[in-house]
């Protein structure tokens, strides 16, 4: 690990994608995996410049396979994350190259590491229109195991289940509605983000909450009529905590608009 630097530096990306390409099985994987640990410790822009960062992402794919070990899928999936929170165009390759369904897959996985390295990479990948649409399909668990994880005790699988669920709001208005469909425990799940002591997991509760008050009136009467409302209340008075704070205040704005509660209570009082 103490040479990766220097490795970087010397053009070793450039030398390990024909290798990872091309060649023995073997070798094939080991330049592979050895692409992926450049792709975790490295911003992928420095470590493989130009249209290089490209041709990265077939190799990491391939490690995403279960004829692979765990950690070379574990290093492929956090790999793949990086690559994702770069730019559309990486995450575009990332689909074309059909690593969506894999990479979803490894969400189901027993192994919570892996488990939680394909939901935050799924996190970056919903930043694209392209995959976000693929969670309003219907008959798929998709959107039903992301609010799920959003109430597991894992505080790490927590916050990227979380972070993709505000990701999604913000993009497909209708995905609001489907969350309060796909599990009687919604309610409940959302109630616990927005208690949690991690100033992180309340941040992406609240946006998921304000974009379900905004996009259906049906909805929001539901969060209105449960302990939500004085959960929102409470978080308006967060003084060091601005950012929700000001969230809580946005959702009990769209309760006064619809008509739920008296514009009082929005101001807190």
């Amino acid at each position: 690990p103490e040479n990766r630097g220097a490795v970087v530096a010397a053009g070793g990306g450039k030398a390990l994608i024909p290798l990872a390409l091309e060649g023995t099985e073997v070798g094939q994987s080991k330049a592979a995996q050895a692409l992926a640990k450049i792709a975790i410790t490295t911003a992928p822009e420095i470590a493989f410049p130009g249209e290089r960062v490209y041709e990265v992402v077939r190799p990491l794919v391939s490690l995403l396979n279960l004829t692979r070990s765990g950690l070379q899928n574990f290093e492929g999936l956090m790999a793949l994350t990086n690559l994702a929170g770069t730019s559309e165009r990486l995450r575009q390759k990332i689909v074309k190259e059909k690593a969506v369904p894999i990479i979803e897959g490894y969400m189901f996985e027993e192994h919570e590491m892996i488990r939680l390295a394909a939901t935050e990479c799924m996190c970056n990948l919903a930043l694209s229109p392209q995959v976000a649409e693929l969670f309003l399909a219907k008959g798929s668990d998709r959107l039903k195991l992301l609010v799920l994880y959003s109430g597991e005790e894992d505080e790490r699988l927590r916050r990227a289940a979380s972070g993709t669920l505000a990701v999604l709001t913000s993009l497909l208005p209708q995905i609001c509605v489907q969350i309060s469909q796909v599990t009687t425990d919604w309610l409940e799940i959302l109630q616990s983000l927005l208690f949690s002591p991690c100033t992180e997991l309340q941040h992406r509760g609240v946006v998921v909450v304000r974009n379900m008050m905004a996009a259906d009136r049906e909805v929001a009467t539901k969060l209105m009529e449960s302990e939500m409302l004085e959960i929102l209340s409470m978080a308006t008075r967060a003084e060091d905590k601005p950012q929700v704070a000001q969230l809580a205040q946005e959702c009990l704005a769209h309760a006064v608009s619809y008509g739920l509660i008296k514009p009082n209570a929005a101001a807190g009082e």
